[in-house]
């Protein structure tokens, strides 16, 4: 049998390999520098993994993902909620990555379509065995070098560069759960500003007092000082009348 009679087999059976994930193919990673896994990320955070499950599927088909729950507790890039679930394949020959139940791990997770699973794992984030997840110490606190716990050895200087700073959930922008309706805030109301009423007198009527000169109140009419004076003009001519016919009476008489 020649060369060219064994060819056509041996690419269909690499075509059915490639083509069934989670089955023979083997996952091959590009080496990536740490803040190309960062930039790569929708989200990046440490926590700690609370639940998995399993997918259903067709027995007869290729195994489904697992959906991993993680309780975040720093945040490096992203918003996520106060839970995450993250899909990845069930084993590293489909490139998943395996996480522990109860063990904190650096995640970076990615979302939007992604080609690695045969069955839509229903959640919007997903990660796999190239994406730069690893195991780090237990705790809550951002990562130090002494946190790696992967081979026993430090984290690097450069994955910790590209992390940059980390800040709890509650202080991620938006760190509510991504998937809970957010409540509006009511806007402050700032009451109208009102322009105050000119002064008012709180003097009565009665106690208003005239002009000595015009003979007027400030806001009134005229007070009777005019009547009075002239009353008194008269009583005065009078008097001065009175006077002045006494001494005529008095007068001596002429020669």
């Amino acid at each position: 049998m020649g060369y060219r009679s064994l060819a056509a087999p041996l690419l269909l059976a690499a075509a059915v390999v490639v083509a069934v994930p989670g089955t023979a193919c083997a996952c091959s990673c590009a080496a990536l520098e740490p803040a190309e896994q960062v930039e790569n990320a929708q989200t990046v955070f440490t926590g700690t993994v609370v639940a998995a499950r399993r997918l259903p599927g067709d027995r007869s088909g290729p195994t489904p993902p697992i959906v991993y729950r993680l309780r975040p507790d720093q945040v490096y890039k992203g918003v996520p909620a106060a839970e995450v679930e993250v899909a990845t394949n069930p084993d590293g020959a489909s490139c998943g990555y395996a996480f522990t139940v109860g063990s904190r791990y650096l995640v970076f997770a990615r979302g939007g379509e992604t080609g690695l699973f045969a069955t839509d794992p229903g959640v919007p984030l997903h990660t796999s065995l190239c994406d730069g997840n690893r195991p780090v110490r237990p705790g809550d606190r951002p990562l130090r070098r002494e946190d790696g716990v992967e081979g026993g050895e430090p984290l690097a200087r450069d994955l910790l560069a590209a992390l940059g700073t980390a800040r709890p959930p509650s202080a991620a922008p938006g760190g509510r759960d991504a998937t809970e309706p957010s409540e509006a805030t009511p806007p402050e109301t700032t009451p109208p500003e009102t322009t105050p009423s000119p002064a008012v007198s709180s003097l009565p009527e009665a106690t208003m007092t005239a002009s000595p000169v015009s003979g007027r109140t400030d806001d009134g009419p005229s007070v009777p000082w005019v009547p009075i004076g002239g009353t008194a003009a008269v009583a005065v001519l009078a008097l001065a009348g009175w006077g002045l016919r006494r001494r005529g009476v008095r007068r001596p008489p002429q020669d």
